[in-house]
């Protein structure tokens, strides 16, 4: 049965310049942190063309978790758990709530936030958080004796789609937020992006308002497998707009945004995300109105 199956060589670079060896000398290796994707598929091992695989557990520079004056920095192979031990004193609200919510917590001990940014088959909640919250991340291009560093808005990871952009030679290795937090967040998410993809949906709202003046909307859209949509130009719409929102103001920006969801994707999509992102952002804008007509 397993005649012609080879066993993938296992490196593990102990230090930041070791694993940039190690990337430019198997450049199809398989970089491999906590697993928790790659071991849900069904045809993960064993396979006649079995990828070498470089381990990430043995890099200190990717575990840290480090705060400075302006940003929280965390290491790409931090776990959700790991994380979550930073506090909500330090986390932003969007975040804390994100990472709560995904998976149980065993699992999240072994979810790292770099495999839910880099896994280029789907797109899970947390790109979608990031985003919003307007993240950065540090990405390093190995290319021979020559590296490149450089930083990006986590939203130029991917496309409209949700296609993951990165070559193969590029490694996720810090995401950087500022400590600037949203006065409203808001998370929804309905169906399981593991195992029916097809019919999930996840939103992630993070909106910044002086004295009841929008400075910032900043709303993603999440279909697992078809689409990473940020609808940039509602930012601009709302931007000045006070709270809370009138009913003409909340039709005009779920109007805008499904007309963009459904432009956007070159193939029908399932009614029943279609539906699920129409009722969300309708939730998250009767939820900032209500958080803002409290605080009066």
């Amino acid at each position: 049965m397993y005649e012609g199956i080879r066993s993938p060589a296992v490196h593990m670079p102990k230090t930041m310049s070791d694993l940039v060896s190690a990337s430019t000398r198997f450049p199809n290796a398989t970089f491999w942190a906590g697993g928790t994707f790659i071991m849900s598929r069904h045809d993960y091992y064993p396979t006649r063309d079995s990828n070498d695989i470089i381990s990430l557990n043995e890099v200190p520079e990717l575990k840290r978790i480090n705060r400075t004056d302006r940003y929280l920095e965390i290491g790409a192979t931090v776990s959700f758990e790991q994380l979550l031990t930073v506090g909500k004193q330090v986390l932003p609200g969007l975040l804390q709530m994100t990472l709560e919510r995904s998976a149980t917590k065993i699992v999240r001990k072994q979810i790292t936030v770099g495999g839910a940014i880099c896994t280029p088959q789907i797109r899970l909640a947390l790109p979608g958080t990031l985003s919003a919250l307007q993240a950065e991340v540090e990405v390093k291009s190995c290319m021979g004796p020559k590296t490149e560093t450089r930083w990006l808005e986590i939203n130029r990871l991917y496309d409209k789609k949700g296609a993951f952009l990165l070559k193969k030679n590029d490694l996720v290795t810090r995401i950087r937020l500022g400590f600037e937090r949203e006065d409203f967040s808001c998370h929804i998410a309905a169906g399981d992006p593991m195992t029916n993809p097809g019919e999930t949906v996840m939103l992630s709202f993070a909106c910044f308002h002086n004295q009841s003046v929008v400075d910032r909307f900043r709303m993603c859209i999440t279909f697992p497998t078809s689409m990473f949509l940020i609808p940039h130009e509602v930012d601009m719409m709302m931007h000045g707009t006070m709270l809370p929102l009138t009913t003409q103001q909340i039709e005009r920006v779920v109007r805008s945004i499904m007309e963009e969801v459904l432009s956007s994707s070159d193939h029908e999509i399932p009614p029943i995300q279609v539906e699920r992102s129409r009722r969300f952002i309708e939730s998250a804008l009767h939820e900032l109105n209500a958080q803002s007509l409290s605080e009066r």
